[in-house]
C-alpha cells in the first residue's frame, strides 16, 4: 500500500483509497539536481511525461539554497548517492549535518499547480530513500522497475525514421512498457523533450504558461516594488548572472553585453534625459553578484539603477514567511523568487543568455506584457 509518511497524494481521477486501484496504477519519477530553474525544467519535463504516458507522477522534493547549489547533475547511480545522503538537520544530532540543500518546501508553496490538477495524477516522495520508494509502491520484483539512466537521450513524439534527429528516443517505446514504475535519472533540458504534434506541443505550451508562482506573501511584495519603481511602463529590467560556472569567468563579457545591448536598443535616444516618454529611465538590475567589480561599468552608464536591496523596508514580510510543515524561515531561500518577478515585471527585459534564470524571466515578461495588454 502506500504508506503516507513517505507521500502525499494528489488524485484527480482515481480514488487511491481503493487498493486494487493502488496495484494497478503505472508510476514515473526521476530525480533532481542543481537550482530551481534547472528543477522547474525537470518538473515540467517530467509533468509532460506522466500526461503522455498516462501515468502517475512522483514528484521529488525541491531542493532549496541560500547560495550556490551543491548537487549537480550526475550520472543515475551517483546522482542518487548525492541525494540518499541528504539529511534533515533539526533535531537529528548529528554534528556534520549539511543544512542545504533544505528540502522540506512544497512545490505547491511556490507555483500554482492547477493545470496539473486538471491533467495528472500525482504524489509527493519525501526522501530519497530507493529502498522506501519500492517498498511504498508496493514492489515486490525488480522487474517491476525500468530505470532510465542515460541523461542525455532526447524524447520524440514522432518516428525517428522520418527525422534527421540523433539519439531522439519516440515516446511510443515507453507507452509500451509494462513495469510498474518508470525511474528516470535527470529531465533536465529544455530541449528534452520535442513535441511537434500539435495536441503535445499544445500541452508543453499551456504548461509553462500555466504553471507560474503564486505565493501570495510573494506576489504583494514584488507589487509594491513595482508600484515604488513607477510601474510596468517606468523600468526595464536586466539580469546578469555572474556568481558561478562559467558565468563567473566571463563576468566583463556579460556586463559588456547587457550595456551594449541596451544602448543599441535606444541609441537615438539619450538615456540620461530625464521626463524621455520613450524610454522607462529606471532600470531593475537582478544579479547574483551585487559586488562585483564588472558591473561598476554598469552602474557608470546608466544613472537610475535598482537592486533588490533598496526595498529592503518592503521585504518585511518575506522575512517572517514560515514553512507550514516545519516552521522553517523562508526568508533567504526565496530572495531570488522576488528578484525574479520584479525583474520580469519591466516592459523591456534583458538577459544573460544561457541562465535559465534568464530564460524564465523572459517566459514571464512576456506572459506579463500580454496580459497587461488584455
Amino acid at each position: 500500500m502506500i504508506h503516507q509518511e513517505n507521500f502525499n497524494v494528489h488524485n484527480s481521477h482515481t480514488n487511491f483509497n481503493n487498493l486494487s486501484m493502488i496495484h494497478q496504477e503505472k508510476y514515473l519519477t526521476y530525480l533532481p539536481h542543481s537550482g530551481f530553474h534547472n528543477q522547474r525544467i525537470a518538473l515540467e519535463n517530467a509533468i509532460f511525461l506522466a500526461w503522455y504516458l498516462n501515468r502517475t507522477l512522483i514528484i521529488p522534493p525541491l531542493l532549496m539554497y541560500k547560495r550556490r547549489a551543491s548537487i549537480p547533475m550526475r550520472i543515475f547511480n551517483k546522482l542518487y548517492k548525492d541525494l540518499s545522503k541528504l539529511r534533515v538537520c533539526e533535531n537529528n544530532g548529528r554534528k556534520n549535518c549539511k543544512k542545504e540543500p533544505y528540502f522540506r518546501y512544497n512545490w505547491e508553496e511556490l507555483m500554482d499547480f492547477t493545470f496539473l490538477n486538471q491533467n495528472i495524477k500525482y504524489i509527493y516522495r519525501h526522501d530519497f530513500n530507493y529502498t522506501h520508494l519500492i517498498e511504498s509502491l508496493n514492489i515486490k520484483n525488480e522487474n517491476e522497475v525500468y530505470n532510465i539512466t542515460n541523461n542525455r537521450e532526447q524524447y520524440c513524439d514522432y518516428s525517428v525514421s522520418t527525422r534527421n534527429v540523433f539519439n531522439c528516443i519516440n515516446l511510443a517505446n515507453f507507452s509500451k512498457r509494462q513495469e510498474k514504475l518508470l525511474h528516470f535519472g535527470s529531465l533536465f533540458s529544455s530541449q528534452k523533450i520535442l513535441a511537434t504534434l500539435p495536441k503535445n506541443a499544445n500541452f508543453k505550451n499551456k504548461l509553462s504558461q500555466m504553471m507560474l508562482p503564486n505565493n501570495p506573501t510573494i506576489l504583494n511584495i514584488v507589487n509594491k516594488i513595482v508600484n515604488k519603481i513607477g510601474g510596468t511602463d517606468n523600468f526595464i529590467g536586466v539580469h546578469a548572472r555572474l556568481g558561478d560556472g562559467h558565468f563567473s569567468r566571463h563576468q566583463d563579457i556579460t556586463v559588456q553585453n547587457l550595456v551594449e545591448t541596451i544602448q543599441n536598443d535606444f541609441k537615438n535616444i539619450d538615456i540620461k534625459i530625464d521626463g524621455n516618454a520613450y524610454l522607462p529611465k529606471k532600470i531593475f538590475l537582478a544579479t547574483d553578484k551585487k559586488n562585483s567589480e564588472s558591473l561598476q561599468l554598469f552602474f557608470q552608464t546608466f544613472p537610475y539603477v535598482y537592486t533588490l536591496d533598496d526595498f529592503d523596508d518592503l521585504l518585511e514580510p518575506l522575512k517572517s514567511l514560515k514553512n507550514p510543515s516545519d516552521g522553517k524561515n523562508m526568508h533567504e531561500f526565496l530572495l531570488p523568487f522576488v528578484d525574479l518577478l520584479v525583474v520580469s515585471r519591466g516592459n523591456k527585459f534583458y538577459r544573460t543568455y544561457s541562465s535559465t534564470f534568464s530564460k524564465y524571466a523572459q517566459l514571464l515578461n512576456r506572459i506579463w506584457l500580454e496580459d497587461e495588454l488584455v
